[in-house]
């Protein structure tokens, strides 16, 4: 959970977070660091309660209905100010518009821009979330978890969307382990150290597009120099970026050419 919430403090653009694990009531010292992006009410400790993801879903599409609403308000104000400040005669306002000019500018709790919005899941591999119908929720959400929130006018296309963070101790189990479709669909790995020979396989089949299995071991020794280090996979890299692979945070790993010695920068 650390390594989750240094990355979250790191990620400064994040407007809004919500947590969702059994641990959530315990684990309100280590999240305080997270208060200014995190509300009590965006808290779920149930994780047998599927209906939590609707009421997150629920929750992003109430930002995107204040944020339409807020661009129509500031769209009439502006009329409104534009029109009060012309030769035409007040009596020939629209009321709409005069009654908007006088509430004053318009206000929204992100200035107006689009919220960025994380559903962080933590620990809760097995739970019924995790399982039949929540399963199927969880799969669709990361499917379909930019396009949260969609616009309703069709000249707007878009969505407030949001990202996915999931804590797991485990890639891969019989019942109630990570879908399919988000193993398939991630952006970023933090793998810590595992005794599972089989586990590192798997993993490494995710990254086999870019490096073959035993490179793959080579960077992950490489990373595990201290008890708390982490390999990171970024996968998908900046092009200014030198590898998708790192040492925690901060430490690029690049992996070797044939015969060629791995690096670290």
């Amino acid at each position: 959970m650390v390594a989750s919430v240094n990355l979250l403090e790191k990620l400064q653009a994040v407007d809004r977070l919500f947590y969702v694990s059994p641990s959530a009531d315990s684990n309100s010292a280590s999240l305080q660091r997270l208060k200014h992006m995190l509300s009590p009410e965006d808290m779920y400790a149930n994780v047998n309660d599927v209906s939590i993801l609707t009421d997150i879903v629920n929750k992003i599409e109430k930002e995107r209905d204040d944020l339409e609403e807020y661009r129509k308000k500031l769209k009439l104000y502006n009329e409104a100010m534009k029109k009060i400040g012309s030769d035409i005669p007040m009596w020939q306002i629209d009321n709409e518009l005069l009654l908007t000019f006088g509430e004053g500018p318009p206000k929204h709790r992100w200035n107006g821009k689009p919220p960025c919005i994380v559903i962080y899941f933590d620990d809760i591999l097995g739970s019924q979330l995790m399982i039949g119908k929540g399963a199927r929720e969880i799969a669709r959400i990361c499917l379909y978890h930019r396009h949260l929130g969609g616009y309703t006018d069709p000249k707007e296309p878009g969505a407030i969307g949001a990202s996915l963070l999931f804590n797991a101790q485990a890639w891969k189990t019989s019942v109630g382990g990570l879908p399919k479709a988000l193993r398939n669909n991630l952006t970023l790995m933090i793998l810590f150290k595992t005794k599972s020979i089989k586990e590192l396989q798997e993993i490494s089949e995710e990254v086999s597009g870019e490096i073959d299995e035993q490179t793959f071991y080579q960077v992950y020794e490489q990373a595990m120099q201290q008890q708390h280090d982490f390999l990171m996979i970024d996968l998908h890299p900046k092009p200014n970026h030198p590898s998708m692979f790192r040492r925690n945070f901060d430490e690029f790993i690049i992996p070797p050419k044939k015969n060629v010695p791995l690096t670290i920068k």
